[in-house]
């Protein structure tokens, strides 16, 4: 469900009130945060409480919703991060997960939450990827963007710049390099895929006159991955690389850091990019968009990105089961 304050549930109610092609969602969360979003934003939509998922019907325009947690007897206002938001964002992360280790589903798609409202409950984690990772025991995992036409790795995710710099060395970029092979081949059924990594500082550091973590830490990286068989090639200056990615060249491409990552992503695909959680044993997508308070409530938020995120977790079932 996400933040009951922010536009998680509107987008959840706006996607569901469409047929989706490949999804059974069910919704788990609080019944009154989703019945107020059904009654301002999709009247027409059914909510269906169901107590164990194998009870729910898949149905066109109804909402199979498992309470997550004791029910609210206030639902938080929109447009205000709360601690009760926060928390009822929690259950539902909780039960989530749970039902998805058990295997009564086949993964999660996430709604957005607030970080730092998370935080100030006492949430551990920087966001969903390290909550899953953690409850799933998974040391090895990665965020991957996918939308615009384009699929892209992250080696480091929600760090300052300095610090990302301090952090970066080869094994990381090696690991996430193997994670994306895997991912293209297994998550997107490309048999042989190429993957090239972007380099960190402006034209791949020029030799070393404008930075030497291309030949310090990535370019070994690569190296070490291709002597594993692995179809990778770089670093290649950023600046030009998303652009080949783009033509199609590569089927995916590590980048070093977050805004990297993301800019080329929205650009072409603002509000309808997914996020990939990639190493998990089991299926999680998100939305390539926050809690965006300033809208909340306001029957504004467009939920093609959640519907993206949907479609995506779907195939990616698919895909694993072949």
């Amino acid at each position: 469900m996400g933040d009951p304050s922010g536009i998680g549930p509107e987008v959840i109610v706006k996607a569901l009130s469409r047929e989706i092609g490949g999804v059974c969602p069910c919704v788990i969360g609080d019944a009154a945060c989703l019945a107020r979003a059904v009654s301002l934003f999709a009247p027409t939509l059914l909510i269906r409480p169901i107590c164990n998922l194998a009870d729910a019907l898949f149905q066109p325009n109804v909402l199979n919703l498992l309470q997550a947690g004791e029910p609210v007897s206030t639902v938080p206002e929109y447009g205000k991060p709360t601690a009760e938001g926060a928390t009822l964002a929690l259950h539902a992360m909780a039960e989530a997960v749970k039902r998805v280790l058990s295997g009564e589903v086949d993964g999660i798609t996430t709604a957005p939450i607030h970080k730092a409202n998370m935080q100030a409950i006492g949430f551990p984690f920087p966001g969903h990827t390290e909550f899953f990772a953690d409850a799933a025991g998974t040391k090895r995992f990665g965020m991957m963007m996918v939308g615009g036409g384009l699929k892209i790795m992250l080696v480091t995710i929600h760090l300052p710049l300095k610090e990302m710099i301090r952090c970066l060395n080869r094994e990381q970029v090696l690991e996430t390099i193997r994670l994306t092979d895997r991912s293209l081949r297994y998550d997107f059924a490309i048999p042989n895929p190429r993957i090239a990594v972007a380099a960190l500082n402006p034209h791949g550091g020029e030799g070393g006159i404008l930075g030497n973590e291309e030949f310090f830490e990535i370019a070994p990286a690569v190296s070490a991955a291709q002597a594993e068989g692995i179809p990778v090639e770089g670093p290649f200056p950023a600046d030009t690389l998303f652009f080949q990615l783009k033509e199609g060249k590569f089927d995916a491409a590590v980048a070093i850091y977050h805004d990297q990552a993301l800019i080329p992503i929205k650009l072409l695909a603002f509000g309808g990019a997914v996020n990939v959680t990639v190493g998990l044993p089991f299926v999680r997508t998100s939305v390539d968009h926050g809690t965006a308070y300033n809208i909340a409530g306001q029957g504004v938020a467009d939920a093609g990105s959640l519907t993206a995120a949907l479609e995506c977790a779907a195939a990616i079932v698919e895909n694993r089961k072949r």
